[in-house]
């Protein structure tokens, strides 16, 4: 019996035990966690505040031309490589031109068969006119002699204008380059049938051909960045291909409408290279950054600081050595920001602290 008793009283005292023990745990968690709360806290302090617009893009070249043959022929001769620099006016491409040739030794033909058919007109003619003043004939053997010499001549310059169309093809069997650049793109190859581009469909690409002494990063800015932007803005750009280095530019152009891009309305931009180090390829993908106000040395606090009100208005939480007040909620009003810091443009003093989360007592503050 005294035994069970013992093992009863044991028992209690464990319980006992156990339950204040967890009442401390729980105690102390919560000290921990208020004191944690605490420690979310910065000072007010001076910093050097930049506000930037940072977007990616595409770089691009400058001036880029697509190369295709003006008459449809076979590709007879290909005298460029892929990645090859030219100049302008440098041959790209002969045409087979054997089908030419022939059309230009018939439109000859023709010319000489028309001369040959307007002297004889014209020696008719010029007979019928004597004849005529000797009233040898009647005024309509001369009027119908006048128009066989008309039509001789309507005659050869047709044949003329014929030559020079065919002459003018010819011409064309050699491709040039338009601009002076690199061959960036060249799906053809010698042997293949290419066909002229017109009015009513593109042609055969036989290459892009690109000037990379200027490059361009094209973009899209979403409106409210853009509208922080104008031409002639100098902006710096980092690759991730080549880590460490940055670039420089100026904005180029800023498409005076919105466009939608993946669900998002904004602007197209254009930013330009001036001189682009070799290292940079078109497609590859650059981090712009457009330095939009620099502000030093003013009085800021972490962006996490500073709450809104229903009615849009500031407010930071203080850490007050005020035993009755222990956190004051204060109005602020804000000047520019980045994603670190806010300027704070009155209501704060350097060396106060505020806090970076709402102080529980106040989470239903809105």
């Amino acid at each position: 019996m005294k035994s069970l008793i013992g093992i009863l009283v044991l028992l209690l005292l464990l319980g006992g035990g156990g339950y204040y023990g967890f009442q401390y745990w729980e105690k102390q968690k919560v000290e921990l966690a208020e004191n944690e709360e605490e420690d979310l806290s910065a000072p007010v302090s001076r910093q050097t505040i930049e506000l930037n617009v940072e977007v990616s893009g595409d770089i691009e070249p400058l001036e880029q031309v697509e190369v295709k043959a003006e008459v449809s022929a076979k590709l007879k001769k290909i005298h460029v490589e892929l990645g090859q620099r030219v100049k302008r006016g440098d041959l790209l491409f002969e045409l087979d031109d054997q089908e030419l040739l022939t059309q230009l030794e018939s439109a000859k033909l023709e010319i000489e068969s028309a001369r040959l058919g307007l002297e004889k007109a014209l020696s008719d003619h010029q007979r019928n006119e004597r004849l005529f003043k000797k009233e040898l004939i009647p005024a309509r053997d001369v009027a119908d002699s006048l128009t066989d010499k008309q039509l001789a001549e309507n005659a050869v310059e047709r044949a003329q204008k014929r030559l020079q169309n065919v002459q003018d093809k010819l011409d064309k069997t050699q491709v040039l380059a338009p601009i002076s650049g690199m061959i960036l793109e060249m799906p053809v190859v010698e042997g293949q049938v290419v066909v002229a581009a017109a009015s009513v469909n593109s042609g055969t690409l036989l290459m892009k051909l690109a000037d990379l002494s200027n490059l361009i990063i094209k973009t899209h800015i979403n409106q409210i960045d853009v509208a922080k932007l104008k031409p002639k803005m100098d902006f710096k750009f980092f690759m991730d291909p080549l880590p460490g280095e940055t670039f420089e530019g100026k904005i180029h152009t800023i498409a005076p409408t919105a466009t939608v891009k993946r669900n998002v309305k904004g602007f197209a931009v254009e930013m330009i290279i001036p001189k682009p180090d070799a290292r940079l390829k078109p497609g590859m993908t650059a981090n712009v950054v457009v330095p939009i106000e620099v502000r030093e040395g003013v009085l800021s606090v972490p962006l996490a600081a500073v709450f809104s009100e229903s009615d849009r208005s500031k407010i930071v939480y203080i850490r007050s050595n005020t035993i009755d007040v222990p956190i004051e909620k204060r109005p602020v009003e804000i000047g520019v920001a980045n994603l670190d810091f806010v300027e704070i443009t009155s209501g704060l003093t350097e060396g106060e602290v505020v806090m970076l989360t709402r102080p529980k007592k106040n989470k239903k503050d809105s």
